[in-house]
């Protein structure tokens, strides 16, 4: 049975360390939330798309995507390429940003609010809400379940 020696503490308050020297170091940036959250609304195509992939890609999808590459050979492929490419259109179509840029909006309930009314942004506030506690519950199980043994 595999334990947590010193070194995998080690390297896990390493990267902490560097998180926070990154964090403290970049904080004379972030002035305002907007800067926070949206990067000060300038990112360029590639840094947009590159932020898009590293929101997306962790263990879970990195682990998945190995296994079936090695148990189903090219076809195990196909949905990260899939995924690939779908961020490459939404990054250079603007497909879901644009209206939220051209409205001034930080997310999808608050353009809802804008254009169906208050009850419509808190009831897609709350799907929202739901779903994203439902998917983290699937990918801290699925993510625990790969990295034990």
């Amino acid at each position: 049975m595999a334990s947590f020696s010193w070194v995998d503490g080690s390297i896990v308050g390493l990267y902490l360390l560097a998180v926070i020297t990154v964090g403290v170091a970049v904080r004379k940036y972030v002035g305002k939330v907007e800067h926070f959250l949206l990067a000060g609304r300038d990112l360029n195509l590639y840094l947009g798309i590159a932020a898009l992939a590293a929101t997306e890609f962790g263990i879970v999808s990195c682990m998945s995507a190995a296994q079936l590459g090695y148990t189903k050979g090219f076809s195990g492929v196909v949905p990260g390429i899939l995924l690939a490419m779908a961020m490459w259109i939404v990054g250079v179509t603007g497909f879901c940003i644009k209206p939220l840029r051209q409205h001034g909006c930080v997310t999808i309930p608050e353009l809802f609010e804008e254009r169906f009314g208050r009850a419509v942004r808190w009831l897609a506030g709350v799907v929202i809400v739901l779903g994203g506690l439902l998917n983290m519950g699937v990918f801290l199980r699925t993510g625990g379940r790969y990295l034990s043994p």
